[in-house]
């Protein structure tokens, strides 16, 4: 063992230089100098610096808390509304997606079998009937309605619904500048469609001419002032089409 004796410079005890005294064991490695640090203590010392001070640390107030949770809360209302907005208008398009269907699978089926088929409409519904010339019976066929489980936000709502059934078709740049029934359809509207894939109206409910075309109105007033129309045209050809892009100022 030796001893080392090192100078402490600038710490002075009575104007003279302060002295101290360490010693160092032959265990050491001859590399390490006397006094200083093992490698462990460091990585500890290291630590302790980066280390932050908790008793500094400041955390939200009260008032900042509840300012946080009421911007949280408007932001998920905006998107909630947004997202129930979304679904309405897809359920609101699946439904005239429907009624064209309707509209379709009757005259289809009027060829296919060679019998007549009828196409019953109201305000939230069209209910396709197919005539069994066996037993002298209307048999139903098929149905579009607004109470179907993946209408659920459009059911038994007044701001969509049915106007109706009016003669004739028209372009779409001619429907911009038509009027449309007057309101959701308050009685009921039969077309109906032959054997040949001709249609007529048997209740003289919406035309008294045969097969010169017809047009169905379908109304979404959800939101006030704007009424979006769509139109499912049929043509005395046989083809049918639906339009969703007029609106109605109102």
């Amino acid at each position: 063992m030796h001893a080392d004796v090192r100078r402490i410079k600038g710490d002075r005890v009575g104007g003279k230089p302060t002295y101290i005294s360490k010693t160092c064991t032959a265990l050491r490695r001859p590399e390490a100098r006397c006094g200083s640090a093992s490698p462990m203590q460091k990585v500890h010392r290291a630590g302790d610096a980066l280390r932050p001070s908790f008793a500094n640390a400041r955390g939200f107030t009260l008032i900042e808390f509840m300012v946080t949770v009421a911007v949280l809360s408007v932001l998920a209302a905006a998107a909630f509304a947004g997202y129930r907005q979304d679904q309405y208008r897809g359920q609101y398009k699946r439904f005239v997606d429907d009624a064209r269907g309707a509209l379709v699978t009757a005259r289809n089926a009027a060829i296919d079998d060679q019998t007549l088929v009828q196409v019953v409409v109201q305000s939230d519904e069209l209910q396709v009937n197919r005539f069994n010339q066996a037993t002298g019976v209307w048999e139903p066929l098929t149905r579009a309605a607004l109470d179907a489980p993946r209408a659920n936000l459009v059911e038994n709502d007044d701001n969509v619904c049915v106007y109706g059934l009016i003669s004739g078709v028209q372009t779409p740049r001619q429907a911009e500048d038509s009027d449309p029934p007057g309101g959701c359809l308050a009685a009921t509207q039969t077309i109906q469609f032959e054997p040949d894939g001709s249609f007529t109206d048997p209740e003289n409910s919406f035309t008294t001419l045969d097969n010169v075309g017809a047009t169905l109105w379908i109304a979404n007033q959800q939101i006030s002032g704007n009424t979006k129309l769509a139109m499912i045209q049929v043509f005395p050809g046989g083809l049918i089409r639906a339009f969703d892009k007029t609106e109605e100022a109102g």
